[in-house]
């Protein structure tokens, strides 16, 4: 199936649309609930705003990304790693300069 330079909305049930393509696609106020985004890539993607809840993130690349103002709560974070340097490691930097009386 073919959608091309048309302005419409979809409504997509119980739909196995694998290797599909989006090039300049606005999916904005989209709701994707029970969908398998595993082994996708996203380039030059506008997640500002956006809402991701109950996720398996696991083994994912972020790279060249804004993540300014990012919240993150209730996550496993166990062998995150951020530029290089593991979360835990990071973690237990703060809690030592806490400790010191740093802030």
């Amino acid at each position: 199936m073919n959608v091309h330079d048309t302005r419409d909305m979809l409504d997509v049930r119980n739909a196995t649309m694998a290797n599909s393509r989006f090039d300049d696609v606005n999916l904005s106020n989209t709701h994707f609930h029970v969908t398998d985004l595993s082994a996708a890539k996203f380039e030059k993607v506008l997640l500002s705003n956006a809402s991701i809840v109950d996720a398996n993130l696991s083994n994912v690349l972020f790279s060249d990304v804004n993540m300014s103002n990012v919240k993150i709560e209730n996550a496993l974070v166990a062998g995150m790693v951020i530029n290089g340097v593991k979360l835990a490691d990071l973690f237990e930097a703060y809690e030592a300069a806490n400790t010191a009386g740093g802030n």
